[in-house]
């Protein structure tokens, strides 16, 4: 992923979700927007309904207590 400020390439992680009776069931999860389009459009042809994709970047946090930079998504 592009950031658009600053031009800079962004780890994100892509995740696919099936939304059935009001409950969120995670089917698949990658940092690889390729694999996670492959997986939506085999599982669309294979069930005949599509997923909820949600896109988290990766995050820096710094913890101040103990002087360290985390990251997470």
């Amino acid at each position: 992923m592009l950031d658009i400020d600053t031009g800079e390439q962004i780890v994100a992680l892509y995740k696919l979700f099936q939304i059935k009776g009001g409950k969120k069931e995670e089917k698949f999860q990658s940092t690889d927007i390729n694999e996670a389009l492959d997986f939506q459009k085999m599982y669309a042809s294979k069930y005949r309904e599509g997923l909820y994709m949600e896109i988290s970047p990766k995050k820096k946090i710094y913890n101040w207590k103990e002087k360290k930079v985390e990251e997470e998504f």
